[in-house]
């Protein structure tokens, strides 16, 4: 009957009754950048690479508003086939699921060259280490405005200027990622062991933000 918190795992479904999964599922992260999307009244649409299958299936299945841009008969993006689909009166959210550079890089161009016309922003689902290639340059998903999930979030506050400049005092090096989500997840843990109820209760009712994660169960 002990509360487990599993720090880093993102694996869906429950094993134990015990275990609390503090990391969001992938599937979680899909809906929320797609939430965000139909609350902001978009036109969305989908590149979606061949070797994608079960992104294409997760769009029909969970997402059917949005229109999967046909490819050529060799399996390769299309310019004219996005420029059908835009809509001027709305913005064009044009969700990219492809690790091909190639790929990227063409419907990437199609979208900077329609910019003078339409409002386009480019979205990704979850991590894409394509896009970190030297090949696909940062200025280039700047001007696309690039929309992506994220697990943490960036944090200049004066609190969290404070809690680096302690940790490297006391141990010598800035703190990594892993070092900071190893201190949010256990001082909001601590947090809600605290309060006047179980900790099973809290994660009913309350939720916490600190340096880098929000907890809402």
């Amino acid at each position: 009957k002990t509360p487990v918190i599993s720090p880093l795992s993102k694996e869906s479904g429950k094993k134990f009754s015990n275990l609390y999964q503090s990391m969001p599922s992938l599937e979680q992260m899909r809906s929320a950048i797609f939430e965000y999307m139909n609350a902001k009244g978009g036109n969305i649409m989908a590149v979606v690479d061949p070797k994608k299958g079960s992104v294409k299936q997760y769009l029909q299945e969970n997402q059917a508003g949005t229109r999967i841009i046909g490819l050529t008969t060799k399996s390769t993006f299309s310019a004219d086939s996005l420029k059908v689909c835009l809509k001027k009166d709305k913005m064009n959210y044009v969700v990219l699921a492809s690790e091909s550079t190639g790929m990227i890089l063409a419907a990437t161009n199609a979208m900077l060259a329609v910019q003078k016309e339409y409002q386009v922003q480019l979205v990704i689902m979850e991590p894409n280490e394509t896009l970190d290639f030297e090949e696909i340059s940062l200025t280039r998903l700047t001007k696309l405005k690039l929309l992506y999930p994220s697990l943490t979030r960036p944090n200049e506050s004066v609190e969290a200027n404070q809690f680096d400049a302690k940790y490297k005092k006391l141990n010598k090096i800035i703190p990594n990622a892993f070092a900071i989500r190893g201190f949010d997840v256990t001082f909001d843990t601590l947090l809600r062991l605290s309060q006047d109820k179980s900790f099973e209760e809290t994660i009913q009712t309350d939720d916490s933000e600190q340096i880098e994660s929000k907890f809402n169960y």
